[in-house]
């Protein structure tokens, strides 16, 4: 079942709501390709799109908590950095097997990682910053 955006995961701040449901986009997107009518080329370009979008979604969310003083920034990047390395140690587990498809515990782990990382990180890291990106200036532009 793909996820959906709701109003409820929103962290108030247009930049990172905009990353966040592309970022659901993507992960749906990556999800499909491990079904029974995706395939491996779907797959890897569905990876690759992800991992691109959330290196760029990282850096961006990065500047706008420096520009608020971000108390909880230091641990808050670290979580960053463990979902990169998580996220391209698994693609490239995947893509290096032989078998033209990811087996079964290979889709579990990404599905598993993917929905865990919107849960765990966006639901519950992000929405603490709700507050303190009340002070972000009108005119900052990350």
């Amino acid at each position: 079942m793909p996820i959906q955006w709701r109003p409820t995961m929103s962290v108030g701040n247009e930049w990172i709501d905009g990353d966040h449901q592309q970022l659901i986009f993507l992960i749906n997107t990556a999800e499909m390709a491990l079904g029974p009518d995706g395939d491996r080329i779907a797959l890897d370009e569905a990876l690759q799109r992800l991992d691109a979008y959330t290196q760029e979604h990282f850096a961006r969310e990065e500047q706008i908590m420096k520009a608020v003083c971000y108390p909880r920034y230091v641990e808050h990047r670290a979580s960053h950095r463990s979902l990169v390395e998580r996220l391209a140690a698994l693609s490239l587990q995947i893509r290096a097997s032989k078998a033209g498809t990811p087996s079964a515990e290979e889709v579990d782990q990404l599905v598993g990682l993917l929905r865990s990382w919107l849960i765990d990180h966006v639901l519950k890291e992000d929405l603490l910053m709700k507050q303190a990106l009340q002070s972000l200036p009108d005119d900052f532009k990350p």
